[in-house]
């Protein structure tokens, strides 16, 4: 679910992708269990990721934000590979 603010009373249902590289990986040792967690960079997908005619996400690594927010779980994470668009840099 999304919602822009606390007091939002419109949230919807839908996927909310981020996309960025992994800069870290930490290990949480509590002794009884651990918790990997990834520090990522993350890219500003708002408005700056489209889809393109054969169905790739375009991303901009100039345009990075959530510098605030940088870790995720490792469980929340998929993987996936970045090709620098040399016809559309």
């Amino acid at each position: 679910m999304q919602i822009s603010s606390a007091k939002d009373k419109n949230p919807h249902m839908s996927d909310l992708c981020y996309f960025g590289v992994i800069e870290e990986i930490w290990e949480l040792d509590y002794i009884v269990f651990c918790i990997p967690l990834f520090k990522c960079l993350w890219v500003d997908s708002n408005g700056e990721s489209k889809i393109d005619e054969m169905g790739f996400i375009l991303v901009n690594f100039n345009q990075i934000s959530h510098k605030d927010d940088c870790f995720i779980l490792a469980n929340q994470a998929k993987q996936v590979f970045y090709v620098e668009d040399l016809a559309n840099p």
